[in-house]
């Protein structure tokens, strides 16, 4: 029998991929984001209709806890996606580094 929060899982699941879908199609996100978003929210819905293969996986790897597993794949996740954000603020800067330098100079040249 599916529990409660199991429903509250694959909801949210799909509703949050269904916000990756419409980003993706409005050009917010390329390819690459969405196939990361895509298979963290099926992966969030396959762990919600088989939670036993969290158990196996535990086991596989040595860990006791099956929601260990899943706490330590969720920081790896996090982890992954801060560094993105960290890279792509970092290229945003340059390339507003770079156009106010620009700026400058035409300025100057005035």
């Amino acid at each position: 029998m599916i529990e409660p929060i199991q429903i509250i899982a694959i909801l949210f699941a799909s509703f949050a991929w269904s916000r990756a879908l419409f980003r993706f199609k409005d050009r917010k996100i390329n390819s690459s984001e969405f196939v990361f978003w895509s298979s963290v929210w099926f992966g969030v819905i396959v762990i919600s209709l088989m939670p036993k293969f969290i158990g196996y996986f535990s086991t596989y790897l040595g860990i006791k806890r099956p929601i260990d597993s899943i706490i330590y794949a969720s920081i790896i996740i996090i982890f992954y996606v801060v560094f993105r954000i960290y890279v792509k603020l970092e290229n945003f800067e340059q390339q507003l580094t770079k156009l106010t330098r620009e700026m400058a100079i035409k300025e100057k040249k005035k």
